[in-house]
């Protein structure tokens, strides 16, 4: 899978800073990753594979945040992004809207967030795990550029 930079690898109790990992391309994070804010800047379409849920320890999450670095214009993204959270895993959650779209809601067989290249630098997710399912918290500009699906886009 594809390179990831931290900015910032600290995790320390003394050191409140927040893991900042920059994405570019494909990535599988791992338990490692817990705990990271991932700004997601795609060169092309990419995917984000979240681990496993047998690998990871409950309470393990991120934060991803889709960039293009340059500006928040609504629909600026230019490239697609997928976040894959396995196949057949359950997921809890929904995204909100600011448009005023009534957003999305993750259901059965949904094993994707498919964020289109029309999605909004700044559309983010909140996602996290108790050990057997995902829960996500998503908060976009449109939520018809970042649906839950069961492929990716």
């Amino acid at each position: 899978m594809g390179k990831a930079n931290y900015i910032n690898n600290n995790s320390g109790v003394a050191n409140h800073l927040v893991k900042v990992l920059k994405v570019v391309e494909d990535i599988a994070l791992e338990a490692k990753h817990s705990g990271s804010l991932v700004l997601v800047n795609p060169t092309a379409t990419t995917e984000i594979d979240l681990p496993a849920l047998s690998s990871i320890e409950p309470g393990w999450n991120v934060k991803i945040v889709l960039t293009e670095d340059t500006d928040g214009s609504d629909t600026g993204m230019d490239q697609k992004v997928n976040i894959d959270f396995g196949s057949g895993n359950d997921i809890v959650g929904q995204t909100y809207a600011v448009d005023g779209d009534a957003g999305d809601i993750a259901v059965n067989n949904d094993d994707f967030i498919a964020c289109s290249a029309a999605a909004t630098p700044g559309d983010r997710f909140d996602i996290f795990s108790d050990g057997s399912r995902w829960y996500v918290n998503g908060f976009v500009a449109d939520a018809s550029e970042c649906p839950f699906a069961t492929a990716a886009g």
